[in-house]
């Protein structure tokens, strides 16, 4: 099969079932297979996280870039244009590429549906596909890999890595993962392979304690924030990032900029910094302590805390969980404005009441909007259900027009949702619109 334009693939992709009655991976196995298994040639990190596996996956990849390697990279979701989710050497796939890959897989597709018909290929199953025949069409060093939710029943967990990567663990997801942070933890834990050593983040204590005891019982060794490494530094207000300085048992560097802001991304630089010192050396490269600060300096990653425009000043950000949330607002605030105007658009299948308890908490103005486009998106019915009394519900233009007229000389930060930072972004930045 072969697709006519860039287009017609990217309709392919979004036109395949999001579900189906099992988890499991045995029809992605089936594809793979017959694409000559891309998921077993090259080099990988997998990287996992409620929060924070985006930064950290781009972090990682940007610091092996700058160490000379040939780099891949998957993430998502996109927040303007669909190859966002897969980059090789920091930049998207061509669309010509993308053209003629998608030709492939919807060819293999076909195949196999010829051959069992009924079988279901998941829309996510094709993106992972796509991603790995990319990488291994490209020849990369190495391919960093973000989990799409969860980590042992998600597409991506068909690679070996060389490490894996738990960023942290928080409550998210909670009709497909658990309603427990043990639950939810045992599901990350899954990425932990046979002999492959661990990086985590700053976990909580039941996390800590099954990722060490997963990480024992496949025989791989593990390295946590607070033990085996650490980041102590500060929140840049000048360049809207963080300034630290990092330790571990190859030694310290010091004063390293990473150009996202919040105290948090200390810790979710840090991670990225140990597990590519640890893949280095488990492949016996070298990486200079010049080489990761070249890289972590490089790294910024759109719609995480991302000022947009100076004057005014406007921040968007993908925060859609208390986690996320929190952290985001605690950074901001921190910044002591003046005033400071929050517009949130929340996903309807999220924890609303607490996190308008969050907003709350703030003592911001905030505005409320529904994420566009989007049929998660929390309504004013569901607002005023979480306990919404006084906050008016606006379209997000009227929200930010109102801001603008009120708030002259402080911060608007825009939050709640990915799909309503990458709406604003696309517009206010005049981006190219989403696929």
């Amino acid at each position: 099969m072969e697709f006519a334009t860039y287009e017609d693939a990217v309709s392919y992709i979004h036109g395949m079932p999001r579900l189906r009655p099992n988890n499991g991976r045995a029809e992605l196995r089936a594809l793979l297979a017959e694409l000559g298994h891309p998921e077993k040639r090259g080099k990988f990190v997998h990287v996992t996280g409620t929060n924070g596996k985006g930064s950290v996956t781009n972090a990682i990849a940007h610091i092996l870039l700058a160490g000379g390697l040939h780099v891949g990279m998957f993430t998502s979701p996109f927040i303007n244009r669909f190859n966002e989710r897969i980059q090789i050497d920091g930049e998207p796939i061509a669309d010509e590429t993308l053209r003629l890959l998608m030709g492939k897989i919807a060819t293999a597709i076909a195949k196999l549906q010829r051959a069992t018909p009924g079988l279901i290929i998941k829309e996510f199953e094709v993106d992972t596909a796509l991603g790995l025949l990319a990488f291994a069409e490209a020849d990369v060093d190495v391919a960093v890999i973000e989990v799409g939710i969860g980590g042992e029943h998600d597409s991506t967990n068909v690679i070996m890595p060389e490490v894996a990567v738990i960023a942290n663990v928080a409550l998210d997801h909670v009709e497909l993962l658990g309603g427990s942070l043990e639950s939810i933890a045992r599901e990350k834990s899954g990425i932990i392979k046979q002999n492959v050593p661990v990086v985590t983040g700053p976990l909580v204590p039941v996390a800590a304690k099954i990722m060490a005891a997963k990480a024992a019982a496949q025989g791989g060794h593990l390295d946590a924030f607070g033990t085996s490494f650490s980041g102590k530094g500060r929140q840049n207000a000048r360049t809207f990032g963080v300034k630290f300085d990092y330790e571990d048992v190859d030694g310290p560097i010091t004063k390293l900029d990473f150009p996202l802001l919040g105290g948090y991304q200390i810790e979710n630089a840090s991670v990225a910094v140990r597990a590519a010192r640890v893949f280095a050396e488990r492949s016996q490269m070298e990486l200079t302590d010049q080489e990761i600060r070249t890289g972590l300096a490089k790294a910024t990653w759109p719609a995480r805390l991302e000022k947009i425009s100076d004057d005014p000043a406007i921040v968007i950000d993908g925060g859609h969980n208390p986690d996320g949330l929190g952290h985001a607002l605690k950074a901001v605030t921190s910044l002591h404005a003046e005033h400071l105007t929050i517009i949130a658009g929340i996903l309807g299948d999220k924890a609303l009441p607490e996190m308008l308890r969050q907003l709350r908490a703030t003592r911001a103005e905030v505005l409320l909007t529904v994420v566009p486009d989007n049929p998660r998106a929390a309504t004013t019915e569901d607002y005023a259900k979480a306990g919404n009394k006084d906050w008016p519900v606006l379209d997000w233009h009227e929200a930010l027009a109102k801001a603008l007229t009120e708030n002259q000389d402080g911060i608007i930060l825009i939050i709640g949702s990915l799909y309503l930072a990458s709406a604003v972004r696309q517009e206010l930045l005049d981006s190219n619109q989403p696929d």
